[in-house]
């Protein structure tokens, strides 16, 4: 045999059973890496179902401040700084995580009345000064402790 021959057939075996091979391997290899679940990510990742959304204390401020406010108001709670006021886009990255505890809306006109937050946290004296500069009431509240229902009325009267 010719010795162009023998490396023709020793290069088309090569490729056939060296080359194709490899880079088959590295194709499944490959998308093994990018479609596998990393365990690690999957445990940061993971989430769970509240088994309920307020404690109980909280809850029971929740329910006796809808009662104070006799239908004539909304209550939302948890409500995004961002979402109360306009901001610009840098403000509102800023601010995103601000978070107001019960926010209470006029049920016809959808305006902000009222804001009512925990007093045990510190970021409550700037959003005091905030909130009056727009003429909306701020009323620090430990939701923990007993609470006067006749001045929260009071309030919401002016």
């Amino acid at each position: 045999m010719n010795t162009s021959v023998i490396l023709s057939y020793a290069f088309m075996y090569f490729v056939l059973f060296v080359a194709v091979p490899f880079v088959f391997v590295m194709f499944v290899m490959t998308c093994i890496k990018f479609f596998r679940a990393d365990p690690e990510e999957a445990a940061h990742h993971e989430m769970k179902l509240k088994p309920v959304l307020f404690d109980e204390d909280s809850f029971n401020f929740f329910k006796s401040l809808k009662t104070v406010v006799e239908g004539k108001y909304d209550v939302c709670c948890n409500v995004p700084l961002d979402t109360v006021f306009d901001m610009d886009q840098h403000d509102a990255d800023l601010n995103h995580e601000c978070r107001l505890d019960y926010v209470l809306i006029d049920h016809d006109s959808s305006e902000v009345k009222m804001v009512i937050s925990d007093a045990g946290k510190q970021i409550n004296s700037p959003m005091k000064k905030l909130f009056s500069k727009f003429n909306i009431g701020f009323i620090e509240m430990n939701q923990h402790k007993h609470w006067d229902p006749t001045s929260l009325k009071q309030a919401l009267a002016v």
